[in-house]
């Protein structure tokens, strides 16, 4: 079982792939993989009311042009209604008519994709937001996707996710939770044989990468979880929904999915312009930090951290406070133990810490259970320094037209950045 996590661009969007761990090869065109596209936007600018007021483009190539480059996905999560969150010229590649993609869409999102007419209209569901259930009762909020079971004999899997607000006055602090529980065959694998030999890598080598292998069985899956917050968001808006979450009914587990998170995609650096424009855009690490600690998060991933040109008069007064990957990694490994591990000892698993990650467009990472090796990849970002398109100290430009001057300030460490990048495969 598995999960890849693939950078469509080096801003918010990503391609997740969940994988469950299946007895025989896949029959040709019948994949039982469940993927998901979070908050595409592939080309062109991202504007706001009009571009004098705010326009805003990356400076990298996203690794596609359109959706329609990929494999149709089984969903495509929009977390907001902003454009570089749900951008109409991305999404509107997609075919009006034909497609078996659903699209959720965060409230105000849904209905700004509705009034596009493009899509119909069954193919666009709206993620309420979760609400902390009262008298014992399950929120009506969370978003269930069953999975059908690999064989006659296995266990039906399940796909959840949940939109959770904080509420700011910019409404930007949202956060997407996903858990995947893979359908089974109701096979007994023995995984010894499905490990290969063990990684040529040094775990203390700076550009080295180890998953810890554990030996789920077809009898007792494990779940996979993962946090997708571009702009930030505090820990205690997020506590009342993690410790309230439960595993799907007529499971083997009885553990919180959360618990570890498998992966955590949030914002590294803090964006702030004055109140009267929004205030606080993204929280980055302060807020992620904390997050990642609580939660044991075995991978935390960068999102909305690439270079951009930033124009019109909305962004003249942005201050940027950037976090560079080991900064961050010095303060969330050795893991923080205090939220409990999955074995409800309350002391956390004890191992390791939290990897910390920036992936170039096109790079990707698999993180999951079972038998794990490594392998090198060719490409010039490394996912171990800043990454592909770093930001420097003039990374940002900005200003609404030639000769603008703007007064953006902004805080920077200098950053390695390693040779290749470390993709694991699942066996």
């Amino acid at each position: 079982m598995s999960l890849t996590i693939k950078h469509l661009n080096t801003d918010a969007s990503f391609l997740l792939t969940f994988q469950p761990i299946l007895p025989f090869p896949p029959t040709p065109g019948q994949s039982r993989n469940f993927t998901i596209v979070i908050d595409p936007w592939l080309s062109g600018p991202s504007n706001i009311i009009h571009p004098f007021f705010s326009s805003t483009k990356n400076k990298e190539a996203s690794c596609i042009s359109s959706l329609t480059e990929l494999p149709e996905p089984n969903l495509i999560i929009i977390s907001q209604s902003m454009p570089d969150h749900c951008h109409k010229s991305t999404l509107t590649t997609l075919p009006k008519h034909g497609g078996k993609f659903l699209i959720l869409a965060e409230p105000s999102a849904a209905k700004l994709i509705r009034s596009w007419k493009h899509f119909d209209p069954s193919q666009v569901l709206t993620l309420k937001e979760w609400t902390k259930p009262k008298n014992n009762t399950s929120s009506t909020n969370i978003h269930h996707i069953s999975l059908p079971p690999l064989t006659t004999q296995g266990s039906p899997g399940e796909i959840t996710i949940t939109l959770l607000k904080e509420g700011d006055a910019s409404g930007l602090k949202n956060a997407i939770a996903i858990t995947y529980l893979p359908p089974t065959s109701g096979i007994d694998l023995d995984l010894d044989l499905l490990t290969p030999p063990s990684s040529p890598f040094s775990p203390t080598h700076p550009n080295s990468s180890t998953t810890s292998i554990q030996h789920p069985t077809s009898n007792s899956p494990q779940t996979l979880s993962l946090l997708h917050i571009p702009h930030g968001i505090s820990l205690p808006t997020l506590l009342p929904f993690l410790t309230s979450h439960h595993p799907p009914p007529n499971t083997n587990t009885n553990t919180n999915p959360f618990l570890p998170l498998t992966a955590l995609l949030h914002c590294f650096d803090t964006i702030q312009n004055p109140k009267w424009l929004g205030g606080n855009i993204c929280t980055g690490a302060p807020s992620g930090i904390p997050i990642a600690e609580r939660l044991q998060a075995k991978l935390w991933i960068s999102a909305h951290d690439g270079d951009k040109e930033v124009k019109g008069v909305a962004n003249k007064k942005l201050r940027i406070r950037r976090w560079e990957r080991g900064e961050i990694a010095e303060r969330v490994s050795p893991r923080v133990g205090t939220f409990g591990g999955r074995d409800g000892d309350g002391n956390g698993d004890g191992t390791g810490g939290t990897e910390v990650l920036v992936l170039g467009a096109g790079e990707e990472r698999v993180v999951g259970l079972g038998g794990l090796w490594a392998e090198r990849m060719g490409g010039s970002g490394s996912g171990i320094g800043r990454g592909v398109g770093a930001l420097s100290p003039g990374s940002w430009d900005m200003g609404i037209g030639d000769g603008d001057e703007t007064e953006v300030e902004m805080e920077s460490e200098s950053v390695g950045i390693g040779n290749g990048n470390v993709k694991f495969h699942a066996s």
